[in-house]
């Protein structure tokens, strides 16, 4: 299995199994994967973003890196801190997109930027993989902090939403 650490955090890509026990039996894929549980949670809208990963890494379990969602664990505290999705194969821009969310109790400490920069150096060292992109929302300021801490930079804009591109 594919493992991606950084200082402090571990990055498991979760097959079918773990992905769908991450949505309705978190205490149980943290067993199975030798785990503490940690203080988040998984709120409604994260876990129907999860089900479609889900029904991605399930048409395609041969590429599930691609699809699936890569679990952050505190190696400190063996425990979930968040998570980045990867939204499927690289396009014919070679670009590849993410989305990531960090469970409240974890956020502001710096885990997120750490582990898209890994993240995204994996991702650029991959076959047809220029590009990595993530999309914010106008609002979430606390999100563009991240994406800049990483090295991404703004590229396009729609009414609501911010582009952010990483390329090597």
């Amino acid at each position: 299995m594919v493992e991606l650490q950084t200082e402090r955090i571990r990055l498991i890509p979760l097959n079918a199994k773990y992905l769908k026990l991450l949505i309705e039996h978190e205490k149980q894929m943290a067993k199975q994967l030798s785990l503490s549980m940690g203080e988040g949670r998984l709120d409604c809208e994260l876990k129907q973003a999860l089900y479609f990963r889900l029904s991605k890494v399930v048409e395609d379990e041969q590429n599930y890196l691609w699809h699936t969602n890569w679990l952050l664990v505190l190696k400190e505290k063996n425990c979930a801190v968040g998570g980045i999705m990867l939204k499927g194969m690289p396009n014919d821009q070679e670009e590849v997109v993410i989305g990531y969310y960090t469970f409240p109790p974890y956020q502001g400490q710096g885990y997120m930027t750490e582990s898209i920069i890994a993240l995204q150096n994996w991702l650029l060292h991959q076959l047809n993989v220029k590009y990595v992109i993530a999309d914010t929302e106008k609002d979430n300021v606390a999100s563009h902090r991240v994406l800049e801490k990483a090295g991404a930079a703004l590229y396009k804009e729609t009414n609501s939403l911010y582009f952010w591109r990483f390329q090597l």
